[in-house]
Protein backbone atom coordinates (compact mmCIF):
# COMPACT_ATOMS: atom_id res chain seq x y z
CA UNK A 1 0.00 0.00 0.00
CA UNK A 2 1.31 3.28 -1.35
CA UNK A 3 0.27 5.03 2.38
CA UNK A 4 0.67 8.98 2.21
CA UNK A 5 0.18 8.99 6.55
CA UNK A 6 1.30 12.74 7.40
CA UNK A 7 4.83 13.28 8.64
CA UNK A 8 5.74 16.71 10.21
CA UNK A 9 7.58 19.27 7.85
CA UNK A 10 6.74 17.30 4.86
CA UNK A 11 5.60 17.60 1.37
CA UNK A 12 4.08 15.90 -1.26
CA UNK A 13 3.52 16.63 -4.71
CA UNK A 14 1.21 14.62 -6.94
CA UNK A 15 0.69 14.06 -10.94
CA UNK A 16 -2.22 12.56 -11.72
CA UNK A 17 -1.55 11.11 -15.41
CA UNK A 18 -4.41 11.72 -17.66
CA UNK A 19 -4.28 7.19 -18.40
CA UNK A 20 -5.58 7.30 -14.64
CA UNK A 21 -8.68 9.02 -14.94
CA UNK A 22 -9.49 7.38 -18.19
CA UNK A 23 -9.24 4.22 -16.52
CA UNK A 24 -11.71 5.48 -13.79
CA UNK A 25 -15.76 4.20 -14.48
CA UNK A 26 -17.53 6.50 -16.54
CA UNK A 27 -20.26 7.47 -13.37
CA UNK A 28 -18.32 8.48 -11.29
CA UNK A 29 -17.33 12.16 -10.17
CA UNK A 30 -14.29 13.48 -10.03
CA UNK A 31 -12.67 16.57 -8.96
CA UNK A 32 -8.96 17.47 -9.29
CA UNK A 33 -5.93 16.47 -7.05
CA UNK A 34 -5.68 18.36 -4.20
CA UNK A 35 -2.85 17.99 -1.90
CA UNK A 36 -3.36 20.48 0.57
CA UNK A 37 -6.14 18.73 2.31
CA UNK A 38 -5.40 16.13 5.19
CA UNK A 39 -7.93 13.95 6.59
CA UNK A 40 -7.50 12.46 10.15
CA UNK A 41 -9.64 9.25 10.71
CA UNK A 42 -12.54 9.52 13.06
CA UNK A 43 -13.14 6.96 15.91
CA UNK A 44 -13.82 3.77 14.68
CA UNK A 45 -11.33 3.39 11.69
CA UNK A 46 -11.74 3.45 7.86
CA UNK A 47 -11.43 1.27 5.46
CA UNK A 48 -10.42 1.48 2.03
CA UNK A 49 -12.02 0.95 -1.05
CA UNK A 50 -11.12 0.78 -4.83
CA UNK A 51 -12.56 3.06 -7.38
CA UNK A 52 -15.12 0.39 -7.72
CA UNK A 53 -16.08 0.56 -4.12
CA UNK A 54 -14.61 -2.44 -3.41
CA UNK A 55 -12.67 -3.05 -0.54
CA UNK A 56 -8.83 -3.41 -0.66
CA UNK A 57 -6.97 -6.12 1.33
CA UNK A 58 -4.83 -4.22 3.78
CA UNK A 59 -6.86 -1.21 3.28
CA UNK A 60 -7.64 -0.15 6.81
CA UNK A 61 -6.30 3.32 8.28
CA UNK A 62 -6.43 3.92 12.13
CA UNK A 63 -8.42 6.16 14.43
CA UNK A 64 -7.05 9.29 14.40
CA UNK A 65 -4.34 8.96 12.09
CA UNK A 66 -3.82 11.71 9.62
CA UNK A 67 -3.20 11.47 5.51
CA UNK A 68 -2.67 13.73 2.41
CA UNK A 69 -5.80 13.91 0.14
CA UNK A 70 -5.93 13.77 -3.33
CA UNK A 71 -8.27 13.43 -6.39
CA UNK A 72 -11.98 12.90 -4.73
CA UNK A 73 -14.43 10.79 -6.89
CA UNK A 74 -18.50 9.83 -6.02
CA UNK A 75 -18.88 6.14 -5.41
CA UNK A 76 -22.59 5.57 -4.90
CA UNK A 77 -23.40 8.71 -4.29
CA UNK A 78 -21.20 9.48 -1.67
CA UNK A 79 -18.03 11.47 -1.46
CA UNK A 80 -14.46 9.30 -1.45
CA UNK A 81 -11.06 10.84 -1.54
CA UNK A 82 -7.54 9.03 -2.46
CA UNK A 83 -4.97 8.28 0.12
CA UNK A 84 -2.90 6.02 -2.01
CA UNK A 85 -2.60 4.45 -5.39
CA UNK A 86 -6.53 3.78 -6.52
CA UNK A 87 -7.61 3.67 -2.98
CA UNK A 88 -10.40 5.58 -1.41
CA UNK A 89 -11.79 6.87 2.32
CA UNK A 90 -15.41 8.02 3.04
CA UNK A 91 -15.10 11.56 3.50
CA UNK A 92 -18.27 10.50 6.37
CA UNK A 93 -15.27 8.83 7.67
CA UNK A 94 -12.77 11.69 8.01
CA UNK A 95 -12.63 14.88 9.82
CA UNK A 96 -11.02 17.00 6.49
CA UNK A 97 -8.81 20.42 7.01
CA UNK A 98 -7.16 22.49 4.97
CA UNK A 99 -4.15 22.96 7.91
CA UNK A 100 -5.91 26.10 9.06
CA UNK A 101 -9.77 24.66 9.78
CA UNK A 102 -11.67 21.49 9.93
CA UNK A 103 -13.90 21.84 6.70
CA UNK A 104 -16.52 19.20 7.75
CA UNK A 105 -17.10 19.14 11.56
CA UNK A 106 -19.40 16.67 12.51
CA UNK A 107 -21.65 19.35 13.80
CA UNK A 108 -21.79 21.25 10.72
CA UNK A 109 -22.78 18.06 8.56
CA UNK A 110 -26.87 17.85 7.48
CA UNK A 111 -29.06 14.96 8.32
CA UNK A 112 -31.97 14.87 6.19
CA UNK A 113 -35.77 13.95 7.98
CA UNK A 114 -39.15 14.27 7.15
CA UNK A 115 -41.54 15.23 9.75
CA UNK A 116 -43.57 17.28 11.70
CA UNK A 117 -42.38 19.39 15.00
CA UNK A 118 -44.61 21.85 16.88
CA UNK A 119 -43.02 24.99 18.53
CA UNK A 120 -43.97 25.08 22.34
CA UNK A 121 -43.01 27.04 25.55
CA UNK A 122 -42.45 30.34 23.65
CA UNK A 123 -41.76 31.59 20.42
CA UNK A 124 -38.86 30.23 18.23
CA UNK A 125 -36.45 32.67 16.73
CA UNK A 126 -34.93 31.53 13.31
CA UNK A 127 -32.22 31.37 12.73
CA UNK A 128 -29.92 31.38 8.92
CA UNK A 129 -27.34 28.34 7.81
CA UNK A 130 -24.98 30.44 10.12
CA UNK A 131 -26.67 30.55 13.43
CA UNK A 132 -27.63 33.86 12.40
CA UNK A 133 -30.63 35.35 13.76
CA UNK A 134 -33.12 36.37 11.04
CA UNK A 135 -34.95 38.69 13.36
CA UNK A 136 -38.15 36.48 12.60
CA UNK A 137 -39.54 34.03 15.32
CA UNK A 138 -42.21 31.19 15.05
CA UNK A 139 -45.13 31.57 17.23
CA UNK A 140 -45.74 29.16 20.22
CA UNK A 141 -48.10 26.44 18.97
CA UNK A 142 -47.61 26.69 15.32
CA UNK A 143 -46.51 23.63 13.34
CA UNK A 144 -43.91 23.14 11.08
CA UNK A 145 -42.40 20.49 8.09
CA UNK A 146 -38.89 19.92 9.01
CA UNK A 147 -36.29 18.42 6.44
CA UNK A 148 -33.35 18.74 7.86
CA UNK A 149 -30.96 18.64 10.81
CA UNK A 150 -27.93 19.64 12.03
CA UNK A 151 -25.93 21.18 15.24
CA UNK A 152 -25.03 25.15 15.27
CA UNK A 153 -22.89 26.68 17.27
CA UNK A 154 -23.25 23.51 19.73
CA UNK A 155 -27.14 23.16 19.55
CA UNK A 156 -28.85 20.80 17.59
CA UNK A 157 -31.42 22.98 15.02
CA UNK A 158 -34.15 22.27 12.42
CA UNK A 159 -34.50 23.98 8.96
CA UNK A 160 -37.81 24.84 8.33
CA UNK A 161 -37.29 26.98 5.27
CA UNK A 162 -35.04 27.52 3.02
CA UNK A 163 -31.70 29.18 5.26
CA UNK A 164 -34.25 29.20 8.18
CA UNK A 165 -33.41 27.06 11.29
CA UNK A 166 -34.74 26.61 14.74
CA UNK A 167 -33.45 25.15 18.02
CA UNK A 168 -34.53 21.21 18.68
CA UNK A 169 -35.30 22.02 22.16
CA UNK A 170 -37.82 24.64 20.76
CA UNK A 171 -40.17 21.86 19.33
CA UNK A 172 -42.44 18.97 20.88
CA UNK A 173 -41.37 15.82 19.75
CA UNK A 174 -41.82 15.38 15.86
CA UNK A 175 -44.83 13.34 14.18
CA UNK A 176 -45.93 12.20 11.09
CA UNK A 177 -49.93 11.59 11.66
CA UNK A 178 -48.39 10.03 14.86
CA UNK A 179 -46.04 10.21 17.21
CA UNK A 180 -42.62 9.27 16.34
CA UNK A 181 -40.47 9.90 19.88
CA UNK A 182 -41.56 6.87 21.71
CA UNK A 183 -40.28 6.88 25.13
CA UNK A 184 -41.32 4.37 28.32
CA UNK A 185 -41.74 4.50 31.96
CA UNK A 186 -38.72 5.91 33.77
CA UNK A 187 -37.45 3.05 35.84
CA UNK A 188 -35.68 4.28 39.17
CA UNK A 189 -32.36 3.02 39.02
CA UNK A 190 -29.75 4.29 41.93
CA UNK A 191 -25.66 3.45 41.07
CA UNK A 192 -22.39 5.36 40.19
CA UNK A 193 -21.61 5.27 36.52
CA UNK A 194 -18.19 6.48 35.30
CA UNK A 195 -18.06 7.71 31.17
CA UNK A 196 -15.95 5.89 28.84
CA UNK A 197 -15.71 9.05 26.23
CA UNK A 198 -17.30 12.64 26.60
CA UNK A 199 -20.38 12.17 25.96
CA UNK A 200 -23.28 14.19 24.67
CA UNK A 201 -26.14 15.19 27.14
CA UNK A 202 -30.12 14.79 25.94
CA UNK A 203 -33.10 16.20 27.36
CA UNK A 204 -35.73 14.08 28.08
CA UNK A 205 -36.86 13.35 24.56
CA UNK A 206 -33.57 11.94 23.02
CA UNK A 207 -32.47 15.43 21.43
CA UNK A 208 -28.95 16.27 21.77
CA UNK A 209 -28.30 19.30 23.68
CA UNK A 210 -25.40 20.11 22.25
CA UNK A 211 -23.60 20.10 25.81
CA UNK A 212 -21.12 17.07 27.15
CA UNK A 213 -19.62 15.35 30.15
CA UNK A 214 -15.90 15.10 30.36
CA UNK A 215 -14.73 11.13 29.38
CA UNK A 216 -14.19 8.94 33.39
CA UNK A 217 -15.72 11.31 35.14
CA UNK A 218 -18.25 9.76 37.71
CA UNK A 219 -22.29 10.37 37.79
CA UNK A 220 -25.21 9.38 40.31
CA UNK A 221 -27.74 8.11 37.98
CA UNK A 222 -31.75 8.01 39.43
CA UNK A 223 -33.74 7.03 36.61
CA UNK A 224 -33.04 4.99 33.03
CA UNK A 225 -35.27 5.18 30.05
CA UNK A 226 -36.07 3.79 26.40
CA UNK A 227 -36.56 6.56 23.73
CA UNK A 228 -36.93 5.67 20.28
CA UNK A 229 -34.80 2.24 21.21
CA UNK A 230 -32.47 3.49 22.92
CA UNK A 231 -31.62 3.26 26.32
CA UNK A 232 -30.81 6.61 28.77
CA UNK A 233 -29.34 7.21 32.29
CA UNK A 234 -30.52 10.39 33.95
CA UNK A 235 -27.81 12.19 35.33
CA UNK A 236 -29.43 15.77 36.21
CA UNK A 237 -32.76 16.97 36.05
CA UNK A 238 -33.98 16.88 32.01
CA UNK A 239 -30.33 15.62 31.44
CA UNK A 240 -29.32 12.09 30.07
CA UNK A 241 -26.49 10.01 28.27
CA UNK A 242 -26.75 6.98 26.47
CA UNK A 243 -26.72 4.08 28.86
CA UNK A 244 -23.43 2.13 26.82
CA UNK A 245 -21.74 5.48 27.79
CA UNK A 246 -20.83 3.81 31.09
CA UNK A 247 -18.16 1.86 31.25
CA UNK A 248 -20.45 -0.89 32.53
CA UNK A 249 -22.90 -0.64 30.30
CA UNK A 250 -23.36 -2.81 27.34
CA UNK A 251 -25.95 -2.73 24.14
CA UNK A 252 -25.81 -6.65 24.50
CA UNK A 253 -27.00 -6.49 27.83
CA UNK A 254 -30.65 -8.45 26.65
CA UNK A 255 -28.84 -10.11 23.59
CA UNK A 256 -28.04 -9.57 20.08
CA UNK A 257 -29.12 -6.28 18.74
CA UNK A 258 -30.50 -5.18 15.40
CA UNK A 259 -28.82 -2.76 12.73
CA UNK A 260 -30.15 -1.32 9.32
CA UNK A 261 -27.38 -0.80 6.90
CA UNK A 262 -27.25 3.18 5.33
CA UNK A 263 -24.97 1.62 2.29
CA UNK A 264 -23.30 -1.64 0.87
CA UNK A 265 -21.28 -3.20 3.13
CA UNK A 266 -18.81 -5.62 2.05
CA UNK A 267 -17.51 -8.54 5.40
CA UNK A 268 -15.14 -9.83 7.02
CA UNK A 269 -15.13 -13.16 7.51
CA UNK A 270 -13.10 -14.93 10.23
CA UNK A 271 -13.11 -18.50 8.39
CA UNK A 272 -10.74 -17.03 5.33
CA UNK A 273 -9.23 -14.18 6.81
CA UNK A 274 -10.44 -11.67 3.89
CA UNK A 275 -13.26 -9.19 2.97
CA UNK A 276 -16.26 -11.93 1.33
CA UNK A 277 -19.72 -11.27 0.14
CA UNK A 278 -21.62 -7.87 0.51
CA UNK A 279 -24.44 -7.11 2.48
CA UNK A 280 -27.12 -4.72 0.63
CA UNK A 281 -28.24 -1.14 1.74
CA UNK A 282 -31.56 -1.05 3.54
CA UNK A 283 -31.47 -4.50 5.02
CA UNK A 284 -31.68 -5.44 8.58
CA UNK A 285 -29.49 -8.10 10.29
CA UNK A 286 -28.72 -9.20 13.82
CA UNK A 287 -25.57 -8.15 15.75
CA UNK A 288 -24.42 -10.31 18.81
CA UNK A 289 -20.88 -9.23 19.36
CA UNK A 290 -18.34 -6.55 18.42
CA UNK A 291 -14.63 -6.00 18.51
CA UNK A 292 -11.89 -3.70 18.44
CA UNK A 293 -8.26 -4.40 17.45
CA UNK A 294 -4.89 -2.89 18.01
CA UNK A 295 -5.19 -0.57 15.01
CA UNK A 296 -8.58 0.93 16.43
CA UNK A 297 -10.96 -0.84 14.12
CA UNK A 298 -14.03 -2.17 15.01
CA UNK A 299 -16.04 -5.02 13.71
CA UNK A 300 -19.94 -6.01 14.24
CA UNK A 301 -20.24 -10.09 14.27
CA UNK A 302 -23.52 -10.68 12.06
CA UNK A 303 -23.03 -14.46 12.02
CA UNK A 304 -20.63 -17.01 13.06
CA UNK A 305 -17.52 -16.09 10.54
CA UNK A 306 -18.97 -12.87 9.29
CA UNK A 307 -18.08 -9.26 10.74
CA UNK A 308 -19.01 -5.97 9.34
CA UNK A 309 -16.29 -3.35 9.46
CA UNK A 310 -17.45 0.02 11.38
CA UNK A 311 -15.68 2.73 9.44
CA UNK A 312 -17.89 5.32 8.09
CA UNK A 313 -21.40 5.90 8.92
CA UNK A 314 -22.38 2.02 8.60
CA UNK A 315 -25.82 2.35 10.03
CA UNK A 316 -28.43 4.55 9.35
CA UNK A 317 -28.96 4.85 13.31
CA UNK A 318 -25.87 7.07 14.39
CA UNK A 319 -26.56 6.39 17.74
CA UNK A 320 -26.61 2.50 17.31
CA UNK A 321 -23.02 2.58 15.58
CA UNK A 322 -21.89 4.81 18.98
CA UNK A 323 -23.60 1.60 20.99
CA UNK A 324 -21.72 -0.80 18.84
CA UNK A 325 -18.29 1.03 19.22
CA UNK A 326 -18.87 1.91 23.19
CA UNK A 327 -19.60 -1.73 23.42
CA UNK A 328 -16.52 -3.62 21.71
CA UNK A 329 -14.53 -6.19 23.35
CA UNK A 330 -10.85 -5.57 22.93
CA UNK A 331 -8.83 -7.66 20.75
CA UNK A 332 -5.54 -6.81 19.64
CA UNK A 333 -4.98 -9.62 16.81
CA UNK A 334 -8.14 -9.51 15.52
CA UNK A 335 -8.12 -9.18 11.47
CA UNK A 336 -4.77 -7.58 12.31
CA UNK A 337 -3.25 -9.14 9.07
CA UNK A 338 -5.58 -6.95 6.87
CA UNK A 339 -3.95 -4.02 7.97
CA UNK A 340 -0.22 -5.03 6.83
Amino acid sequence: MNKKKIVLASTLAVLLAPSVLNNLPANHTVQAANTQLIGTVRRGGAATVDANGNYVRGGYLGNFTSWRLDQRITIGGNPYYEVATNQYVDATAMNISNGNQVLNPVQKEVSYVNAVKTITGSNAVVVNDNGYSLGVTLPNGTSWRVDQYKVINGYPYYRVATNEWVKALNFTSDYNGTNNTTTNTNTNVLKTITLRTNSVIYNGQGQNTGKTLPSNSSWKVSQEKNINGHQYYQVATNEWILATEDKNTSVFSNGATTGTLAKNIQLYNTASNSMTRSLSANTSWKISNVVENSAGYYFAQVSNNEWIPLGGSVFSDGLLQQELANSATYEPSFAISLFK
